[in-house]
């Protein structure tokens, strides 16, 4: 009876195996949902989901591979992009987690903050996660960037052209002297 359910539970395990996507199928298929977004003039929320959820579901199927982290960060950017802030949030954590070599992790960082502040309004976070950024990869192309953001977290438009009104005034009488 023992040997039966073992056999049972291979034969099971197998058909579901079989049933399943090949990476290749699954890299197709994201292929061509990426070419119908890109060749359609509104993206609608259904296609976004079902895009995501292939990104997440090739991460998921094929962790160790080198896609693996790509799938996740193009998920993450249409979630960015869609308005879905938290889940973006979700996605960069589990690349900054999961794959901390990939080389576009110090973007991931970025990235997360620029959500809180851009996407969920939290400034707060956004702070904390541009300060982040910054101590971790000081030295990095979008450092000025997170910087800059710091500086006009929480300001109104009104306030900033304020300040770069007056950033140039001050630079012009600099150039005068």
């Amino acid at each position: 009876m023992n040997k039966g359910l073992t056999l049972l539970a291979i034969a099971i395990t197998l058909f579901f195996y079989s049933c399943s996507p090949s990476r290749e199928e699954m890299l197709d298929e994201i292929s061509k949902m990426e070419t119908t977004m890109k060749e359609t003039p509104k993206a609608d929320s259904v296609a976004v989901t079902e895009l995501i959820s292939a990104y997440q579901n090739f991460a998921s199927k094929y962790p160790d591979d080198s896609l693996a982290p790509e799938n996740l960060y193009k998920a993450s950017g249409l979630a960015v992009g869609f308005g879905r802030g938290v889940q973006a949030v979700e996605l960069y954590e589990t690349i900054i987690t999961k794959y901390p070599d990939y080389n576009k992790v110090a973007e991931c960082f970025f990235m997360e903050a620029f959500t809180y502040e851009n996407v969920i309004g939290n400034i707060g976070k956004a702070s904390e996660y541009y300060n982040k950024f910054l101590v971790k990869y000081p030295g990095h192309e979008l450092a000025d960037d997170a910087k800059s953001a710091i500086k006009f977290l929480g300001k109104s438009p009104e306030e900033m052209v304020r300040e770069f009104e007056q950033m140039n005034a001050d630079s012009a009488a600099a150039v005068v002297k």
